[in-house]
């Protein structure tokens, strides 16, 4: 089979890379021949590259898109330049990069491969969502409304579509008028042999954190939507609590406001983010709009709970009990959530464990592979009836 996605799978790249990454080491060890198609460097400066044999890469000096949309454009032609039809049963792509591909797929003749479109968010849910809220739009939204357009023609030409949520399952049957029996939900999930509880004390100690202060921890940077809405709710966050913030590049301004109070890792390694998640009280994921978040299982699966907006995916990941569901969507109560979240000292951990379990890899992995071969094997019933 196929996998094509953006950039190359890496252990430690971003949640999508890090999903198709892991998605393909267990398919390889079920015994499915995988190969990915992307361009050829991580999205996240992670060096790792344990799947270098599997890749079908796009030299990144190759393109010359200037813009995002442009880039997004010329990346998804390469990658449909690049696959041999009759090399692969089933092809899966991973967001709007398999746009050419499937246009390809369907101009193709009888016995070309299946065509599965991944959906960890849509283009438009986030458009959706600040409208409802009266926010008016997002800064991304021109180019998510081009990206929509890819989407669609996606959802509407692939075989089957495999949403990573029910919330996102739900925007691409209202956006793009997918049927029922054409979508599927299959959770993402985390890898227990690498996020698991660590001894908080003990994690501290290897971090060189203070072993009685708190500390929130925050994955990604502050020029995206939740970064801004998390700097603005810091404001409100007694002076005494520390942001973690685990991200590549420091952010001068946030540095310069904040001072020792905001602490950049740099990137981490998977191992190395588990520490984080364990020594940390709380998982700060401060999204008015997401279609999964891996950081939300894996914070979760190291006893770490996170802060939310009650809003969807999020609060289909992370329960009352397992987590801290923030009710109006301002800063200030994000703000104010933490503080009862801290007030509260880490008495959801164990259910935070527990709601991690139910995103169990195998499963996960298990129904991904049931899939392709309930499709492969009716294109084969269907082929052989009409033979």
């Amino acid at each position: 089979m196929c996998m094509v996605c953006g950039y190359r799978p890496t252990p430690s790249g971003g949640g999508t890379e890090r999903h198709v990454y892991e998605l393909s080491r267990e398919l390889l060890r079920r015994g499915i021949q995988v190969e990915i198609i992307c361009e050829d460097r991580p999205f996240l400066p992670d060096a790792a590259n344990p799947l270098a044999r599997n890749v079908i890469g796009v030299a990144p000096n190759s393109l010359h898109g200037r813009s995002f949309i442009e880039r997004v454009a010329e990346k998804s032609q390469r990658f449909a330049e690049l696959i041999d039809l009759a090399r692969y049963d089933v092809i899966h792509c991973h967001g709007e990069y398999g746009f050419h591909t499937a246009l390809r797929c369907a101009q193709a003749p009888v016995g070309r491969p299946l065509v599965i479109a991944g959906f960890h968010l849509t283009a438009l849910g986030s458009i959706e969502r600040y409208q409802r809220l009266g926010l008016g739009e997002p800064e991304e939204a021109p180019q998510d409304r081009a990206v929509a357009l890819m989407e669609d023609a996606i959802a509407r030409l692939s075989d089957h579509c495999i949403a990573v949520s029910h919330s996102v399952a739900a925007e691409i049957a209202d956006f793009y008028n997918v049927p029922p029996e054409r979508l599927e939900v299959i959770y993402n999930s985390y890898d227990p042999n690498v996020f698991r509880p660590i001894d908080r004390q003990f994690s501290r100690r290897q971090l060189h954190l203070e072993p009685e202060a708190h500390y929130l921890l925050y994955v990604g940077h502050f020029n995206m939507s939740r970064g801004k809405i998390m700097a603005q709710a810091l404001r409100h966050v007694p002076h005494d609590v520390t942001l973690l913030v685990v991200h590549h590049e420091p952010d001068d301004a946030i540095s310069a406001e904040f001072g020792e109070r905001v602490r950049f890792t740099g990137h981490l390694t998977p191992h190395m983010l588990a520490l984080y998640y364990s020594a940390a009280d709380l998982l700060c994921f401060s999204s008015l709009y997401g279609g999964f978040g891996l950081v939300l299982i894996e914070s979760m699966a190291c006893g770490c709970p996170p802060v939310v907006f009650d809003l969807p995916a999020m609060n289909e990941l992370v329960t009352q009990e397992s987590g801290y569901l923030v009710q109006e969507p301002t800063p200030q109560a994000y703000a104010s959530e933490i503080q009862r979240a801290l007030d509260d000292g880490r008495k959801k951990s164990t259910a935070a464990c527990r709601r991690a379990a139910a995103f169990n890899m195998d499963a996960q992995i298990d129904a991904v592979v049931k899939l392709y071969g309930t499709l492969v094997w009716r294109v084969q019933t269907t082929s052989t009836s009409a033979s």
